[in-house]
């Protein structure tokens, strides 16, 4: 008696059934990744005017007149603009900054780096460069760089650093 050999699947049945389990794997990606609660605070959606806004910039520009006529020195303009930027994000953002330490405003703001807020801040000091792109962790990192001992080799180059930064967060948030 003859053996008969097993009949195999085709090839492109193995072929669509891959597909078709990708494609499903896509779907349900796709919908966890869609549907996720944001879990972002709503921080900095205070809008402000045009006229308040200038405020903010000239208290800037008074700390950088301060500076460049002698009258503070690095630490001492780090210092104003942090007021300036505390006072400003409390008006942008509605939350209290002014008496807010580094490590709670970093708290505050949702990040687009890593979690770890000490881990963030590790990461700042190194680079002694804010990293985040939201405002307000933005805000927090630059106050983080600022506190750090102010003896810079070129001290008026980290003013007009300082200086800048602190501009265009006025200017752009």
């Amino acid at each position: 008696m003859p053996v008969n050999y097993p009949v195999l699947m085709p090839v492109w049945l193995v072929i669509v059934g891959v597909v078709v389990l990708i494609a499903a794997a896509a779907v349900i990606l796709r919908a966890f990744l869609v549907t996720r609660r944001d879990t972002a605070r709503t921080v900095g959606d205070i809008p402000m005017a045009a006229s308040e806004r200038s405020q903010w910039v000239r208290r800037v520009d008074e700390a950088a007149a301060r500076y460049r006529s002698g009258e503070l020195e690095l630490r001492g303009l780090h210092l104003e603009l942090a007021g300036a930027l505390r006072g400003f994000a409390t008006a942008r953002s509605g939350e209290d900054i002014v008496s807010a330490t580094v490590l709670e405003i970093l708290d505050m703001a949702d990040t687009a780096g890593p979690r770890s807020i000490l881990e963030r801040l590790r990461r700042v000091r190194a680079s002694r460069r804010p990293l985040d792109t939201n405002p307000l962790g933005h805000v927090g990192e630059l106050l983080a760089v600022w506190e750090q001992p102010s003896f810079d080799r070129d001290p008026d180059a980290a003013a007009d650093a300082a200086i800048g930064e602190a501009k265009e967060v006025v200017t752009r948030w």
